[in-house]
């Protein structure tokens, strides 16, 4: 690799909305509360893909005294009718009072059109509204 191919250019993969339901909580371990977020259903949209999130997967959240920590898994329906799988980690944290949301993640596709996916290393930032997560996917180009 050369300096020149070190300087990445990045672009929108795709924006991801999911509501989520906390389903269970287990607080006072000595690594942290853990709460485990169901998702309620969801929506992603992007340039090269679009679709749905089934209510199935989830967000494991472990808050401590510095962040929180998020380990998710998805399952992400295309407008197509493809399913792939998409997990990532993060954390969260305040910044000037809103919640932060830092994450970088992978997916998992079949064969055929969306097979370029399983290159990809996505990153984003997310946002809380209520009980909705709203994140901005990006991929290097």
């Amino acid at each position: 690799m050369t300096e020149a191919t070190l300087q990445p250019a990045i672009e929108l993969l795709l924006v991801l909305t999911v509501q989520t339901k906390l389903t269970q909580a287990v607080n006072g371990t000595p690594l942290g509360d853990h709460m485990i977020f169901d998702v309620v259903s969801g929506t992603f949209e992007g340039p090269q893909l679009s679709g749905r999130v089934p209510a199935t997967g989830g967000d494991w959240v472990t808050r401590t005294a510095a962040g929180s920590r998020l380990d998710v898994r998805l399952l992400l329906e295309t407008h197509d009718g493809i399913t792939l799988l998409f997990k990532y980690t993060g954390k969260a944290s305040q910044v000037d009072g809103q919640v932060r949301i830092e994450v970088a993640g992978t997916f998992e596709a079949p064969q055929g059109t969306y097979d370029w996916l399983n290159r990809v290393q996505a990153f984003g930032l997310g946002a809380t509204s209520g009980d909705t997560v709203r994140y901005h996917f990006f991929r290097f180009k």
